[in-house]
C-alpha cells in the first residue's frame, strides 16, 4: 500500500465524529443531587466538629487499640453524637468495624 492510500485510509477512520446531545434536565438533576449529598456530609462534619472529647480518652484509645489520634477522636465524637458518649462503646465500635 502506498503512502497516499495509507493517508486516505487513516482519514476515513479519523473523520468519524459523533456529537451526542446532553440532556440538560438530567444533567441539572445530577448536579443538584451531588450538591445535596455534599451538604449532608458538611452538616454531619459540622456536628462532629462541635463535640469536644477528652484528651485522656483519646490517648487511652490510641494506646490500647493502636490507632491514630484522628481515628480515636472521630470514634469518640461519633459515639457522643449517637448519645452513647462512652469510651468503652467507642472502643467496641472500633473493634467491631
Amino acid at each position: 500500500m502506498d503512502a497516499e492510500a495509507e493517508a486516505k485510509q487513516l482519514d476515513s477512520v479519523t473523520d468519524v465524529v459523533k456529537d451526542d446531545e446532553i440532556d440538560e434536565s438530567a444533567a441539572s438533576k445530577a448536579m443538584s443531587a451531588l450538591s445535596t449529598a455534599n451538604g449532608e456530609i458538611d452538616h454531619e462534619s459540622a456536628a462532629l466538629a462541635a463535640i469536644t472529647v477528652s484528651k485522656e480518652d483519646v490517648a487511652l484509645i490510641v494506646s490500647e487499640l493502636e490507632v491514630t489520634e484522628e481515628v480515636a477522636e472521630r470514634a469518640l465524637r461519633e459515639s457522643s453524637l449517637a448519645n452513647e458518649g462512652n469510651i468503652v462503646e467507642s472502643a467496641l465500635r472500633m473493634l467491631i468495624a
